[in-house]
């Protein structure tokens, strides 16, 4: 087999995973049209239950990589029953029986969402694509999500039956083509492009406390301590998750769904939903050329703009002023969609990084779900005017907290030392010649000094030791 065949092969089961982040975001996007038609408690318990699995599964993790002290790469596993509850799901629309099929639903959104990022960021190598492929499992995840809002039907929730269930056999399917693959190693899905992290998960030291990865470094002249602040960027990951849970918002929704009529006389009700889509592509795009910073802080104030001009030109009899803007609101608010999760992804332990994930995305369940309350109020002018002003303090200070503590891209060992305060002191270069071409005399440079001799020429003398210029005094 060719070396172009087999990097094919190698990167048959990172599509792989893209394909079930589609799936995964498929049943929540119909979820999400279902619980806007049918507005009621009851609908809280699916997301409950999508919480519990999240929760459950996360500490499960964390558990085995404890007991284990080893990452086994057992997310096509996971997914696996994840695809299998996704498969029940679609058997109980196929009889109409929605409300237990959202339970089943939840349960395989939740597994195969956690399992999936939870693969992405290890199969990165550590040159600076993990912004990129994050963005993307972003992307393949809301391409999904709109695809589901788009295809509902109340009426025909057997035709959304069939095509999960077309969906998730040929996911199984693929997946037993992968094992197969891996079996007769035309792939190895087991191993991480980045070294250092395979090294020190094959030692088993890859889930050390941080007092014992300190002690490596302690006594070592190349390398200086700093403050610890992991835990502080992963708590300010948390709070710019909060920020990106504002796609839900039935507020902003409900006037996209009033200005889309207005302006185009027709419903288009996944219309804001695409627009974000392509943001989250457009994101991807923009993530092999610039640094995440770069795009959080461009597009941010682009939404902060937008949103001011949506409640300054809001008018209840001319809601088609305000179409372009929210376009223009949700495409925004896209580009900078996956920051968020790879700032917790990146800064987080290793141990607990799977628990992380499953609480940030539990975080956005109930958002979700809170964020339907908006629709109480009788004055829509007060809750767009609250929500629009909240908004634009939350961005602001993401913003900051993005430039100041956003760490840059890098092999994970090393994110991981410089976030707990263990930084390489950089190696000095020296213009002088003698010392230029050898590391060890850069280390530490003896003193010269120039003697001029005849024809222009000049010769660099090592000055005497202090001790030497003494006993040649006496």
């Amino acid at each position: 087999m060719t070396l172009h065949h087999k990097s094919v092969m190698y990167g048959f089961c990172d599509l792989l995973i893209l394909s079930c982040l589609f799936v995964s975001g498929f049943n929540y996007g119909y979820y999400c049209k279902y619980s806007d038609i049918y507005d009621n408690l009851w609908n809280h318990w699916y997301a409950v239950c999508g919480c519990l699995t999240l929760l459950i599964v996360g500490i499960g993790l964390c558990l085995r990589h404890y007991k284990k002290r080893q990452f086994l790469f057992e997310n096509f596993y996971l997914i696996f029953y994840g695809l299998i509850s996704n498969v029940i799901c679609s058997c109980f629309m196929l009889v109409d029986d929605t409300n237990t099929a959202f339970y089943f639903g939840f349960m395989a959104m939740a597994v195969i969402y956690l399992s999936c990022f939870s693969y992405i960021y290890l199969r990165c190598d550590p040159q600076g694509f993990r912004p990129f492929c994050l963005a993307l499992g972003n992307t393949s995840n809301f391409f999904g999500f709109t695809i589901g809002f788009a295809l509902y039907n109340e009426f025909e929730a057997k035709l959304c039956g069939w095509l999960l269930l077309g969906f998730n056999i040929l996911m199984i399917l693929l997946l037993i083509i992968n094992e197969f693959l891996h079996y007769y190693n035309y792939q190895n899905y087991k191993i991480s492009f980045d070294l250092v992290y395979n090294l020190l998960n094959d030692e088993k030291l890859l889930y050390a406390s941080n007092r014992s990865v300190k002690a490596l470094f302690i006594g070592r002249d190349d390398y200086v301590f700093k403050r610890n602040t992991q835990y502080l960027v992963v708590a300010i990951a948390f709070i710019i998750l909060l920020e990106k849970s504002s796609l839900y918002s039935y507020t902003f929704l409900q006037l996209t769904w009033s200005a889309t009529y207005a302006y185009l006389h027709s419903q288009y009700l996944y219309l804001s939903f695409l627009c974000y889509t392509i943001g989250c592509l457009l994101g991807c795009v923009l993530m092999l050329r610039y640094k995440p910073k770069l795009i959080y802080l461009q597009f941010a104030v682009i939404k902060i703009m937008v949103t001011s001009a949506i409640l300054l030109i809001y008018n209840d009899y001319f809601l088609e002023k305000c179409f372009l803007f929210l376009c223009l609101y949700y495409l925004s608010m896209g580009v900078y969609s996956s920051v968020g999760l790879q700032m917790l992804i990146e800064s987080c332990p290793f141990l607990y990084t799977e628990l992380a994930i499953a609480i940030s995305y539990s975080l956005e369940i109930v958002a979700m779900e809170v964020y339907k309350y908006e629709t109480l109020i009788d004055d829509f002018y007060i809750i767009l005017l609250s929500m629009g002003l909240s908004t634009i303090c939350l961005t602001l200070i993401s913003i900051i907290l993005i430039l100041i503590f956003l760490p840059n891209s890098k092999g994970l060992i090393e994110m991981r030392n410089n976030l707990l305060g263990i930084y390489r002191q950089p190696v000095k270069h020296y213009t002088n010649t003698l010392h230029s071409n050898n590391y060890f005399l850069q280390l530490e440079v003896p003193a010269t000094s120039k003697v001029f001799i005849d024809n222009n020429r000049i010769f660099h003398q090592y000055p005497p030791d202090e001790k030497d210029k003494q006993i040649t005094k006496y």
